[in-house]
């Protein structure tokens, strides 16, 4: 599919131009054109691994391309680094990990490299004043003189973006924005976004959020692969053909699971009596084998804290776990692996992640124990089964020797969640198991799910995703305020009353 013309006489704000980008012998981008424009909100979308970040880091200046060409405000880019691309053309990026000075105040961040006074004796008087006037152009009521410190992840952002502005930018590149917020906090910036955008601000926008593209998108750029297969306006495309030209197929929608329920008189594979610790009190609950109880509940509700109770990994003040009928007392990391209960955790690069380690070492490491002899691992034997188990979750990799962060979102989930299925589990416990993760993989996440329930396994999955969980489950238990308030049978649910449990909106059951 070719990109769609741009309308006669408006020139954009940035034009890329038969743009690829090599690494090696590896090509991350091949022959992309596309123009962005001026004004408007153009969303980028495709899979983990189609080549987005390789493009955003072209257009910050943070690499150059192999070859072709970037324009920007009709000026063609002849020096890829930061520094000027936000100074001469006016592009700045608010990436995923924010770099902000976290010991100073917000005036200090927002005029960093722009502060009034004297060069080495900036006036702090000054400093204040002219934050404040910015902020309040942007409508942002932040003190200027708190520290950043201080700030929640959604207020650092609009910070950032905040600087972006101070230093005279015309075009605003946000990288998946959202995928750290809350829905509260998510509609602060798109209140700023559109704030910006009546100014004149051009965006770029990342997501895997189809909802909020299509929401905020006036244009939609599809890569895939390294090229660039689709542009519509918003008005000409839906959902469905956005996927489907990100994937290369048609996923469809995703099929609930709600008219797969076993058999309630089932001994429990994961029991739950009066737990409390952490954010949560006296929470009672079963999971049956090939159930896939879905947990719910706001930020502060004390469901995260709950999973990390049941696996050992936080130190609960009362109550009792039972893994096939047999008490599990003294819980610990180790001692759940030896029980075979396996957990993949939320925060995926520093809970889940061996960041210095290989693919095969992350898939491989939880059986290294068992491929030991004499304190010596049998390396080929590992070496085997690891790469068994990544076939197997399809993980996209060159070799299992290549670093685990050098894959995409996707690919590294599907390699923790089959390190943790290398134990051959009962109970399977995962919290947000798609964060972060392309539509593509989260179809491939979810049938690995389904599949494992037909077979036995018990399943406790917690997401701020509602969507997800009304996707994926036979039940949602819901929780409030460290309380389970209720658990409603997924059939029966929706995302109103799921949220109106969890906010407290009516008692509980």
């Amino acid at each position: 599919m070719t990109a769609a013309t741009p309308a006669a006489g408006s020139a954009p704000a940035i034009r890329v131009r038969n743009v690829s980008r090599n690494f090696g012998p590896v090509r991350a981008l091949s022959d992309v054109s596309f123009d962005v424009p001026a004004g408007e909100v153009t969303a980028l979308l495709g899979e983990n691994g189609a080549g987005k970040s390789t493009l955003l880091k072209i257009l910050a200046g943070l690499q150059p391309p192999s070859s072709g060409s970037v324009t920007v405000h009709g000026e063609e880019v002849t020096s890829f680094d930061p520094s000027t691309m936000l100074d001469r053309h006016g592009v700045a990026i608010v990436p995923q990990e924010l770099s902000l000075l976290p010991d100073r105040s917000v005036a200090e961040n927002v005029l960093s490299g722009v502060e009034p006074g004297h060069r080495w004796f900036p006036s702090r008087r000054q400093m204040l004043e002219r934050t404040s006037e910015l902020l309040a152009g942007m409508d942002l009521r932040l003190d200027p003189a708190a520290p950043v410190r201080s700030l929640d992840l959604a207020t650092q952002q609009l910070v950032v973006v905040a600087r972006s502005v101070a230093r005279g930018c015309r075009v605003l590149i946000l990288d998946e924005p959202t995928a750290m917020l809350t829905p509260a906090e998510a509609e602060r910036l798109f209140a700023l976004m559109g704030s910006l955008k009546a100014a004149g601000t051009t965006m770029l926008y990342v997501s895997h959020r189809m909802p909020e593209v299509f929401r905020l998108a006036d244009r939609i750029e599809v890569l895939r692969d390294g090229a660039h297969v689709a542009s519509w306006r918003n008005s000409e495309t839906s959902p469905d053909q956005a996927v489907a030209a990100m994937v290369g197929r048609e996923l469809g929608q995703f099929a609930r699971r709600a008219d797969r329920r076993p058999d309630p008189a089932m001994r429990p594979a994961l029991r739950v009596r009066e737990l409390s610790g952490r954010r949560h009190r006296g929470v009672s609950f079963d999971v049956r084998p090939g159930e896939i109880l879905g947990v719910a509940g706001l930020p502060d509700s004390g469901r995260v804290e709950l999973l990390h109770n049941i696996f050992g990994g936080d130190r609960g003040t009362g109550g009792t776990v039972e893994l096939l009928g047999e008490p599990y007392e003294r819980r610990d990391p180790i001692a759940s692996v030896e029980r075979r209960l396996a957990f993949v955790p939320g925060e995926r690069r520093a809970q889940g992640l061996l960041t210095t380690m290989s693919v095969g070492e992350n898939v491989g490491v939880l059986t290294a124990k068992a491929l030991s002899r004499f304190g010596l691992i049998r390396r080929g034997a590992f070496d085997r089964q690891a790469a068994e188990q990544a076939q197997r979750m399809r993980v996209k990799t060159a070799t299992m020797g290549q670093p685990i962060t050098s894959l995409s979102g996707g690919n590294q989930q599907k390699a923790v969640l089959g390190r943790w299925l290398a134990i051959n589990p009962d109970v399977l416990i995962l919290d947000e198991p798609t964060r972060g993760v392309d539509v593509g993989a989260k179809a491939e996440i979810y049938e690995q799910l389904f599949a494992l329930a037909e077979k036995g396994l018990a399943i406790l999955c917690s997401s701020s995703d509602l969507p997800e969980l009304l996707t994926l489950t036979d039940r949602i238990a819901v929780m409030s305020e460290g309380r389970l308030v209720s658990t409603v049978e997924t059939a029966e649910a929706t995302e109103e009353s799921i949220m109106t449990l969890a906010t407290g909106a009516v008692p509980a059951a």
